[in-house]
């Protein structure tokens, strides 16, 4: 299918809708997303933001993935600067850990900090949540890489290193530093070699 410059006017549009939005969500929190503050930030037309936004959950759904995004290149550029004298396993939990720590993965905590209270916009999460999920396995895989994907204990190793990630981002708002969290993720990195060592 030929991609004509009118296409490509409107997919440039609706990413400039959609990072204007992670970037309030990021800057100032749930509450300050609406859909003026959307159409002001992101300098288009009430028009151009309601044809590809009619409603703010579809433009909340839409964050999500686009979140998700954001998220899996922390990951790839934390990756690319691992440190070769590191366990490899220990590589690639804190390049996952470093993802949960930027700016997008904040940004996705508040969502859910705003669904406790908010049902439609729980209901919309649910949904985006679900489909995100694919992604961040596919993340996760890459990290760990094949030879640690093949594992008979790889969902229990990818599941739980995802559960203890997250607990650590989210702890990291009463910690003055990340000693702690990088104490928890060696441990953690022993923790997985063990496991790849059983049948």
């Amino acid at each position: 299918m030929t991609v004509t410059l009118r296409d490509a006017q409107r997919e440039a549009t609706r990413h400039r809708i959609l990072d204007a939005a992670t970037d309030l969500l990021i800057a100032d929190g749930y509450s300050s997303l609406t859909t003026q503050s959307v159409q002001t930030a992101a300098g288009v037309s009430r028009g151009a933001l309601l044809h590809h936004f009619p409603n703010m959950q579809e433009l909340t759904a839409a964050l999500v993935s686009n979140i998700v995004v954001r998220n899996e290149a922390a990951v790839r550029s934390a990756m690319s600067r691992q440190d070769p004298s590191v366990d490899t396993i220990e590589n690639s939990i804190s390049a996952l850990y470093s993802a949960l720590t930027q700016p997008p993965f904040q940004a996705e905590l508040e969502l859910w900090s705003a669904a406790r209270t908010d049902p439609v916009l729980a209901e919309v999460l649910r949904e985006s949540e679900r489909v995100a999920g694919r992604d961040l396995q596919r993340v996760v895989h890459d990290a760990f890489g094949p030879e640690i994907v093949a594992s008979e204990n790889y969902s229990k190793i990818a599941d739980l290193t995802v559960l203890m990630l997250r607990g650590l981002a989210l702890s990291r708002a009463v910690h003055k530093s990340d000693a702690s969290a990088r104490r928890s993720i060696s441990q953690w990195a022993g923790v997985v070699r063990l496991l790849l060592t059983q049948n």
